[in-house]
């Protein structure tokens, strides 16, 4: 069964080059969202990686970003996806890393917001985090 291994809000997701190959790192990892007036524009990232899906077939994963007041901020739509084949490891589980950068969406009310993870249509995870305003 499908499950969110690791999720975190963050600044930024850079790429670091390593002799393994890019390896992606977190830059400062957020305990609120904090823009200095609301309503405002704010930049932040989320890392979600997912685990325990059937990877021999496509999926789907949506993330929705809502406000305390159930407007729906970003919405990703469905995300098809296929692990190549060749990619797979035996007796390794299945996983897939999401980084998505979030760029001036507007905050229009503190409050607490939250991430929603879907898998194949079916809600499998939800994270809040706190909108303050920020000095």
């Amino acid at each position: 069964m499908e499950y969110i291994s690791s999720f975190i809000y963050c600044d930024s997701i850079q790429t670091e080059i390593t002799p393994q190959g890019p390896k992606p790192q977190i830059v400062n990892p957020l305990q609120v969202l904090a823009p200095i007036a609301i309503p405002s524009n704010y930049s932040f990232a989320v890392a979600c990686n997912l685990a325990g899906f059937n990877a021999e077939i496509e999926n789907c994963v949506r993330l929705q970003f809502v406000s305390p007041s159930q407007q729906v901020i970003y919405d990703t739509s469905n995300i098809n996806f296929k692990i190549p084949t060749e990619q797979l490891q035996a007796g390794k589980p299945a996983a897939m890393q999401f980084n998505l950068d979030l760029r001036n969406l507007v905050l229009r009310e503190c409050g607490l917001y939250s991430t929603k993870v879907y898998f194949n249509s079916n809600p499998i995870g939800e994270y809040k985090i706190e909108v303050i305003v920020g000095e």
